[in-house]
């Protein structure tokens, strides 16, 4: 798989693995060594009024080569409207 694939994947098939939608994909590495893709993704994970207070979750997603998930775990969170780094929100 390439990078466009892996996010096309990840984008479709997050449902599968989580009710929460997908807010942005905000990284993509590959792992030669693991042979794994890791994709950053921040879920919706609390709307809010405004929106600037949503909350997001952001999410590491490891899929194997062949695009297959292996592992989703949080990493941290944040306020739509808040700017830097994410926190353990």
């Amino acid at each position: 798989m390439n990078m466009k694939e892996v996010v096309q994947a990840v984008q479709a098939g997050m449902h599968e693995i989580t009710p929460l939608p997908v807010n942005n994909i905000i990284g993509v590495s590959h792992d030669r060594e693991e042979h794994q893709w890791i994709v950053t993704v921040e879920l919706l994970e609390r709307k809010s009024i405004p929106d600037s207070m949503d909350l997001l979750g952001i999410y590491e997603v490891f899929l194997d080569e062949d695009g297959e998930p292996l592992e989703f775990r949080r990493i941290g969170g944040r306020k739509r409207g808040d700017v830097g780094e994410p926190t353990g929100l």
